[in-house]
């Protein structure tokens, strides 16, 4: 075993373990919290997905106990009690001690037996019988704080309607936070969320539903009709009730509550640090950057020799903090997929299938937050692999096939962009059965179903009421649908594609965009907008005369070295010119949208066709995508620059064409191109 996976390890089960203790004593005083045995839970499951990973089993079988026994808390199947209580802190002392041999490389002699036969006799004890049904009128009203009463007026000065939404989940769905979380996601497509229960981060974060239903104040230009539309095409809405909302009371204020110290001090051995304040790190980075920007130009505007030395020190200094503080925000991509070698092993064996996974770019370094996120959509993927795609043995020697099926995934980092690739060699997606179960839900009419062509099919697997899920699996636990994972991916800011051919396979593709990090780029201007192109996508910069770019099929070319390539002018494309259309320009099959119009809007500053601008020279940046290339058209090339690249706003998310922001050296912000959207 590698001692870095060791020390990993190590290092966050010490902090589940104390998560678990301080909680379980929150839970015994205050039996009803669901918010610490969530934590709990989480945390339980965590440590034993880890364990089971690393080859631990004693740790792995009483994690395990104890996330069944946790499992039937969270749904009210038994009560909280004092001695279930202390049989799950004698149990966490147990794993603590386990956990302290490991450290010590020793193997451990402590006996287990006792913990699981305690864990087990709560287990086998008669569950309590399940509560009524609840109803619409059990559903609690939500109560407003100042922010949001605000936000409820503003909504209602600006003529929008604002409605109270209670709905329930059907009591037989196999993911009611999943089904949750889809009906906050399309009412937030619709309008504003002004607040729901549960909350959208509560669900972000797994935290199980306290009951299966959903209340919600949320504003929107659309009409009561077209709302319940919309929220009646989700599958598995039990009841619904959608009325004009009235100023609800304002929320008292929550005490705060303090953190209960530590029993006692421990040496800190290792200490992992938050990525929020990682976040925090960067930000001033990114500052220190833009101030040695600054005292950089100023130094060569003086032309002192003695500033020089010292202005190529600090240059060089902040060079490396600056790697250094990245690279603690990456990790390998096998931090996660190490685990999946487990899950295709006791999947396979489940199904009486044989399995080979092949990970390929393993070594490939991905931001934390993207690794945390990925996580479970990735084994979903793998699950619809091996349940639906990947044949018997039996089944496979009959087709010509190798009885071992083949799981591959591939992980690779070109121009800025992460892809994440999960294929199998199985018997493929069945479009004709697709159509058959989008018809047997409701998702289709026939006539839809009939003038969809196989591209259209494919995609309803994308769809609410297609997730497939339906065993809980020993390391990946509760699973998520296609339809989540596509939502998941999308909040990432990235995007799922697939593909899949009979008898040959089925292919996923997660396209993942540059997350918070310092990066080159080259800065242009775009009339006075400055732009920040990442430099990894850059082939290389020219300036054309403008009678050089020529029409062919009514799409603006240039002739590069005998190579045809489409351009894009980027006053039209962002929409910065006055009266400029929101076009963009290519030869057919680049996959690029097509412009038919050829002036030029004035005042652009850009190509023109006319006799009187025929000695001005064009700025184009040639980029690259997929093995494709495409000039832009821009104003002026300032030149390279370190960037800090930020988020932004949800608001903003989907402008097309824009990934992120950063801030310049002399304050001003600037747009970051997205390479991708510019397909």
């Amino acid at each position: 075993m590698q001692d870095s996976y060791r020390e990993i390890f190590l290092s966050e089960s010490q902090e589940y373990l104390k998560n678990i203790s301080n909680c379980l004593v929150k839970l015994e005083s205050k039996p009803g919290d669901l918010n610490s045995l969530n934590e709990i839970f989480r945390c339980t499951h965590t440590l034993k997905g880890m364990s089971a990973t690393m080859g631990f089993e004693k740790i792995t079988q009483l994690s395990h106990l104890m996330e069944d026994l946790l499992d039937e808390l969270r749904s009210q199947k038994r009560a909280v009690t004092s001695n279930i209580i202390d049989s799950l802190l004698s149990s966490t002392d147990i794993l603590e001690q386990l956990i302290q041999d490991v450290r010590l490389k020793q193997d451990s002699n402590i006996d287990i037996s006792l913990s699981l036969q305690g864990l087990k006799k709560f287990l086998s004890e008669e569950a309590i019988p399940p509560e009524e049904k609840i109803t619409l009128s059990d559903i609690d009203s939500i109560r407003l704080n100042e922010a949001e009463q605000n936000r409820f007026k503003q909504a209602k000065e600006k003529g929008l309607n604002v409605f109270k939404l209670k709905l329930l989940i059907a009591e037989d769905c196999l993911m009611k936070e999943a089904r949750a979380f889809l009906v906050l996601t399309h009412l937030k497509k619709i309008g504003e969320l002004i607040q729901s229960v549960p909350a959208m981060e509560d669900l972000k974060k797994e935290r199980r539903l306290e009951q299966p239903s959903i209340s919600a104040i949320f504003s929107t230009k659309e009409n009561q009709g077209t709302v319940l539309q919309v929220i009646l095409n989700i599958p598995e809405i039990e009841e619904v009730s959608l009325t004009a909302a009235e100023m609800p009371p304002l929320e008292a204020q929550a005490k705060t509550q303090l953190q209960e110290p530590s029993a006692y001090i421990k040496k800190i051995q290792s200490m992992r640090i938050p990525v929020q304040r990682l976040d925090r790190i960067m930000n001033l980075m990114g500052e220190l950057t833009i101030a040695k920007i600054q005292l950089v130009q100023m130094v060569e505007s003086l032309k002192l020799a003695s500033l020089d030395e010292i202005s190529t020190t600090l240059d060089r200094l902040t060079s490396a903090l600056q790697d250094e503080i990245m690279q603690t925000r990456l990790l390998p991509a096998s931090y996660i997929l190490d685990s999946f070698n487990r899950v295709v092993r006791d999947l396979s064996k489940k199904k009486n299938k044989e399995v080979d996974l092949e990970i390929i770019g393993s070594e490939i370094e991905l931001d934390r937050i993207v690794l945390d996120e990925i996580g479970d959509p990735m084994v979903h993927l793998l699950r619809n692999a091996i349940d639906h795609g990947i044949e018997t043995p039996e089944e496979r020697i009959a087709k010509g096939k190798s009885p071992r099926g083949k799981i591959s995934i591939t992980v690779s980092r070109q121009k800025g962009q992460i892809y994440i690739e999960v294929a199998d060699d199985g018997k493929g997606i069945d479009l004709n059965s697709v159509r058959r179960i989008a018809l047997e839900r409701g998702l289709l009419t026939e006539l839809e179903a009939a003038n969809l062509d196989e591209k259209k099919i494919l995609e309803l697997i994308t769809l609410p009421g297609f997730s497939t899920a339906k065993e809980v699996s020993d390391v990946s636990g509760r699973g998520v649908g296609l339809d989540v994972v596509k939502i998941r991916v999308e909040s990432l800011g990235g995007r799922l594609d697939f593909e899949t051919k009979p008898q040959a396979g089925t292919r996923f593709l997660l396209t993942l965009p540059l997350t918070l990090a310092i990066i080159k780029a080259m800065l242009v201007k775009v009339q006075q907008e400055t732009l920040a192109i990442p430099l990894m996508s850059i082939r290389e910069t020219i300036k054309l005369r403008p009678d050089e770019i020529k029409r062919v099929q009514n799409f603006e070319v240039v002739k590069v070295r005998n190579e045809v390539i489409p351009i894009l002018r980027m006053d039209r494309a962002l929409g910065i010119a006055a009266n400029a259309p929101l076009q963009s320009h290519k030869p057919e099959g680049s996959g690029l949208a097509s412009d038919s119009q050829s002036h030029k809007p004035e005042g652009s500053g850009l190509a023109s066709d006319s006799q009187s601008q025929t000695n001005k020279l064009i700025p184009l940046v040639i980029i690259e995508y997929e093995a494709k290339s495409l000039g832009l058209v821009v104003s002026k090339i300032i030149g390279e620059q370190d960037i800090v690249v930020k988020p932004l706003p949800s608001f903003v998310k989907k402008t097309k064409g824009i990934a992120g922001a950063t801030i310049l050296g002399n304050g001003r912000v600037a747009l970051i191109l997205d390479i991708m959207s510019l397909r």
